[in-house]
């Protein structure tokens, strides 16, 4: 830079409280968006991903397929879906163990990705337009990142609690690295 002037970069410790509050706000979200889906697809008697699987057309489609198929599997797929995101969504809404409620969602957001890849060769019945690559779940998953990134659960929730008393015997990935601002 000219004059000698540098680049800074803020760190975690200098976030403003509309930085913290736009961060918590997102966690909180998400977190509503994916409780609201698990217990509704808790709620619904009849409710199963078989048809969502059997229609499956990415690249692991014919595992997609197979699952429907056996009992065991469709039963386990099932749970995990509707208490996979219930857990996940609650975790963000407390800001309790918010980093492993983010790879949960990850995880199951990324499942939901690649059994129906938004790609524009291929027809996409149901959705409100044509995506290219980047969809809703694309950019809930990005949002998720974000909130993996900085300690909201610390910022406002009840990690500020559990952190101090079990962060330290905790890893890392699943905690978060210790800050001065949360």
């Amino acid at each position: 830079m000219r004059g000698g002037a540098k680049l800074i970069f803020p760190k975690g410790h200098d976030l403003s409280a509309w930085q913290r509050f736009v961060l918590v706000t997102l966690r909180l979200a998400i977190g509503w968006h994916l409780l609201s889906e698990g217990l509704g697809k808790i709620q619904s008697v009849r409710w199963t991903s078989a048809g969502y699987l059997a229609s499956s057309f990415g690249p692991f489609a014919d595992l997609f397929h197979r699952i429907p198929a056996h009992e065991g599997f469709l039963k386990f797929s099932d749970a995990f879906v509707m208490y996979g995101l219930t857990a996940a969504g609650a975790m963000l809404l407390l800001g309790l163990f918010t980093r492993l409620g983010c790879l949960l969602g990850l995880a199951l957001i990324t499942m939901f990705y690649i059994s129906m890849p938004p790609w524009e060769w291929v027809p996409q019945p149901g959705t409100e337009s044509n995506y290219f690559i980047v969809n809703k779940n694309v950019i809930e998953g990005l949002g998720l990142v974000v909130v993996m990134a900085f300690p909201t659960g610390r910022f406002i929730g009840l990690d500020s609690i559990v952190y101090p008393l079990f962060g330290k015997y905790l890893p890392c990935w699943a905690v978060g690295y210790p800050s001065r601002e949360a």
